[in-house]
């Protein structure tokens, strides 16, 4: 998927390790990097890196997309709730993705933080 919308992938970290259900949080991971990508301009990119931090694991996303106005970002993360409905649609989103991530965030104990700006790009903090 980003080979095809021209985004780069940047992986980084160092070893941590948490307690989780390793299915969900493939599937969180998936549906991070996805936005990710989706919502980006050719030529951006996503960064994702893990490391502990204050006791805690530290997982961030970052992209370098269109990014989320701030009177959405508080409901970003409700069920088919999409920022722009023309260009989800277009580009297959469902509405689901961040209300699945803030789930297995719940499930796991951790804490989930998003902060974006429009034109700039988004990242997702989440700590385990």
């Amino acid at each position: 998927q980003a080979e095809k919308q021209d985004v780069a992938l940047h992986l980084e970290g160092e070893h941590a390790r948490i307690i989780a259900n390793k299915t969900l949080i493939d599937e969180l991971l998936y549906n991070l990097c996805s936005n990710g990508v989706r919502y980006n301009i050719r030529g951006g990119s996503v960064a994702v890196s893990v490391k502990p931090k204050d006791g805690k694991v530290l997982l961030v996303v970052k992209d370098t997309g269109i990014g989320i106005p701030r009177e959405h970002q508080e409901r970003v993360f409700e069920r088919f709730y999409r920022v722009d409905q023309g260009r989800s649609k277009q580009n297959g989103g469902t509405g689901l993705g961040l209300a699945i991530v803030k789930h297995i965030v719940a499930q796991h104990n951790a804490r989930i933080e998003l902060e974006s700006e429009p034109g700039k790009g988004t990242e997702i903090q989440i700590w385990f």
